[in-house]
């Protein structure tokens, strides 16, 4: 999969130490803490496939082509675009290199060579990984010159053939298929911050729908509860009918020949002690069942207690993520009123230096 993006002046420094860390030199350790998928102990492993005989910096690169090239002196030009070509999962880890070798060959053909600032391969990360930078040139025919202009080269025509153009030419010169169409490619190109976008909204469908399936489990779980409890209700009807019942054994060991019952003796048929017995010992057994009823009960609360718990986590975490952001949007806010006020500011200043001043009238006395 590759994607592209584009960079300003002040943003180019920071991706260069990006691109060519150097595990050994001690300014490069930020990088390090910043990146935790970094692994200093294969950052040797990384090469550049950008032909540099000179031995000569990223910023010298850039710096030499730049002051060839017409360029607006604004700070919002996009001077410097990266592609990030990561090496498809199916892919036989054999033919890396050969697949690293091959895309920068088309990216180099296809951009220009005297305009590749470098192309550094980084296999101490997850994924082995190209960051092709260069200079996006076009020429000028009205003026026949060369000039800096990324909105030109990295277009929505480039945006929509780049992936099938790559998986063409690697297809054709490493003789097996190379998986760079998915999902994510099949319609064309995203950006960096649109792969981020649509990642995001992947998970929060994805916290949609476990909040929606476990409120659905929550809801089950309350109507299991409720019909619990009109159970216990009624077993507790039953309770203050029955009275204090006997036990199982005491009902049993009670003879026929003398029932005795609030020390006075009753004489009554066999059958009819027969049903009294046989009604005892339901309400024996009623009074387990409540008691198993109860035990349930109790168990039922503490699940649905854990299930409330975790179906708020998502929410909490909703929250915090839109705190987050009403912050930003209040910090850029006063950023730009702040912006405005500084501009101002200098204006008036400027217009008062500018100024022109008035002449002096002398009086001169006759």
């Amino acid at each position: 999969m590759a994607h592209v993006q584009k960079n300003t002046r002040a943003a180019t420094g920071h991706l260069f130490d990006h691109y060519g860390r150097n595990a050994e030199d001690e300014k490069y350790k930020y990088l390090y803490r910043q990146n935790d998928s970094i692994d200093p102990k294969r950052t040797h492993l990384n090469y550049n496939l950008a032909f540099n005989p000179d031995g000569k910096t990223q910023q010298e690169i850039f710096d030499e082509r730049m002051a060839q090239l017409k360029c607006l002196k604004r700070k919002d030009v996009n001077v410097m675009c990266s592609w990030v070509i990561t090496v498809p999962k199916d892919l036989d880890s054999k033919r890396t290199k050969e697949f690293m070798k091959n895309t920068y060959d088309f990216l180099e053909e296809r951009y220009g060579k005297k305009n590749v600032i470098s192309a550094y391969v980084h296999m101490d990360e997850t994924t082995p990984h190209m960051h092709f930078a260069f200079i996006p040139v076009v020429y000028d025919e009205k003026k026949h010159i060369e000039k800096v202009c990324a909105k030109d080269v990295i277009n929505r025509y480039e945006l929509q053939t780049f992936h099938e153009d790559l998986q063409n030419y690697l297809e054709k010169n490493m003789k097996c298929k190379v998986n760079i169409l998915n999902d994510a490619t099949k319609e064309g190109n995203k950006s960096i911050e649109e792969l981020k976008r649509g990642t995001a909204r992947q998970t929060l469908h994805k916290v949609h729908d476990a909040t929606k399936r476990e409120k659905e489990e929550l809801n089950h779980l309350q109507r299991q509860k409720s019909a619990l409890q009109r159970e216990i209700e009624a077993l507790k009807d039953l309770k203050r009918i029955q009275g204090n019942v006997l036990s199982n054994q005491q009902i049993k060991n009670i003879k026929t020949e003398n029932p005795i019952f609030d020390s006075e003796k009753v004489k009554i048929s066999r059958n009819d002690f027969i049903n009294l017995q046989k009604s005892a010992l339901m309400g024996a057994q009623a009074e387990q069942i409540y008691k198993s009823a109860m035990a349930y009960l109790q168990k039922a609360e503490k699940i649905l207690e854990q299930a409330e718990d975790k179906r708020k986590e998502p929410i909490k975490e909703t929250m915090e993520r839109m705190m987050l952001k009403k912050k930003l949007e209040d910090y850029n806010k006063a950023l730009d009123k702040c912006s405005i006020e500084v501009k101002r500011t200098f204006e008036n200043a400027l217009k008062t230096i500018t100024a022109p001043k008035q002449r002096e009238h002398k009086t001169y006395e006759r």
